[in-house]
């Protein structure tokens, strides 16, 4: 007879030894005991579901992102240079952050205050990807953001929508008198010495400095006072690999030449960009000989700089 004070038993079945099952007792609290611990996994399960569904956005919140893309995208197409830029401003970082890996060596040597005139090597793509990946480099690199504007060619500024685009992203004709504004701003200026030449130049001359033909930014900056950094841009050059330069029908389009290139679309090499020493303009900008000598000592400079980070990059890709 069992105890009335004693807990209730239920029953289980077991394996006997003789192959049959015969029934065991189970308490009541082991039972609940159980119970309860299942009951605590499965809200842990929908709780780690409706966790990890929190981390897609809101329908509410997607239907704003859309609806804001689309009024900028009006605004853009209006002229509205504000909105064109901050539609760029997503595809611009993709490319950076994630497309071209942009790594930046040597930008303490950027003087931290103060205008300055940055001379780089261009790459033969008709597009000057690397004057806007330079700006975005000094935008948001430490020690401190600058803001910068690439001098490119007239011609670019003039073509369809991507003209407008550019302008929007802040760049500005390639004259001595923008150059001047730029400076006098306190920015930093981006310039591609070689000029009009380097466009559509082939792989058999990647990484060979062209003679530098714009000597009249070099005299703004020693009337100026400002320093000139040269800074080497290692991947863009294969990035659209020019196989012919057709300088005919360039002429006919209004461009310096036409790039004729396998790679329709920017192929995902790594892009270095390393920052070289500032070199401090002359006294006198009127004597033609000093203004020679300077451009001698850019090209020198900035070709010693790009041979260098061609040698010291792991690979095209890493």
């Amino acid at each position: 007879m069992s105890d009335p004070e004693s807990p209730p038993r239920i029953h289980r079945l077991s394996r006997s030894r003789s192959g049959g099952r015969v029934a065991t007792p189970a308490s009541v609290p082991d039972v609940a005991r159980r119970l309860a611990a299942l009951e605590r996994q499965v809200e842990e399960a929908l709780g780690s579901s409706v966790a990890s569904a929190s981390f897609l956005p809101p329908l509410e919140s997607i239907l704003d992102g859309m609806l804001e893309t689309a009024s900028r995208l009006r605004r853009a197409l209006g002229g509205e240079p504000e909105a064109t830029a901050e539609l760029l401003e997503v595809p611009l970082d993709l490319l950076y952050r994630w497309w071209w890996r942009v790594e930046v060596v040597g930008i303490e040597r950027l003087p931290r205050r103060g205008p300055l005139l940055v001379v780089a090597n261009r790459a033969g793509t008709l597009l000057p990807y690397e004057a806007f990946m330079l700006a975005r480099a000094f935008a948001t690199s430490p020690p401190e953001a600058r803001a910068a504007h690439p001098l490119v060619d007239d011609w670019l500024l003039r073509l369809p929508l991507i003209g407008g685009a550019v302008a929007a992203l802040g760049a500005v004709s390639a004259s001595p008198a923008a150059l001047r504004r730029i400076l006098r701003s306190g920015d930093v200026a981006i310039t591609f010495p070689e000029g009009p030449d380097a466009v559509a130049k082939t792989v058999a001359h990647r990484y060979r400095l062209a003679s530098i033909t714009r000597g009249g930014l070099l005299r703004v900056a020693v009337e100026s006072g400002v320093p000139i950094v040269p800074v080497a841009v290692i991947g863009a050059e294969e990035t659209q690999p020019v196989v012919w330069r057709v300088e005919r029908l360039g002429r006919l389009l209004g461009l310096p030449a036409v790039p004729v290139t396998p790679a329709l679309v920017p192929l995902p090499t790594k892009w270095t960009i390393h920052v070289g020493e500032p070199l401090d303009p002359p006294v006198r900008a009127s004597d033609p000989r000093t203004l020679r000598g300077l451009r001698a000592r850019v090209r020198e400079r900035l070709q010693g700089l790009v041979s260098d980070g061609v040698r010291r990059r792991a690979g095209l890709f890493a």
